[in-house]
């Protein structure tokens, strides 16, 4: 578990110049590209019908899965 006063480490990843029937392609390289890390991701509209998509990610260490509370098994609480 991280500690309360430590904040994850984040990278921001922009691909600009986007048309927008595009839109849908350039999100889906972003999610088979960082997968589980993406925190969010932006679309604006710039100039000329033109698009940026913005990616927040966690790196690193980040993303770990805590131990403290792991997956139930399969069969666990069901019946």
């Amino acid at each position: 578990m991280q500690d309360k006063g430590s904040t994850p480490a984040v990278t921001t990843e922009k691909m600009e110049g986007i048309p927008l029937f595009l839109i849908p392609n350039a999100i889906s390289i972003l999610i088979r590209k960082h997968g589980d890390a993406i925190l969010q991701i932006q679309v604006d509209r710039k100039f000329h019908h033109r698009y940026t998509v913005t990616a927040e990610t966690l790196t690193g260490d980040s993303v770990t899965v805590n131990p403290e509370s792991p997956a139930p098994e399969e069969g666990d609480g069901h019946g």
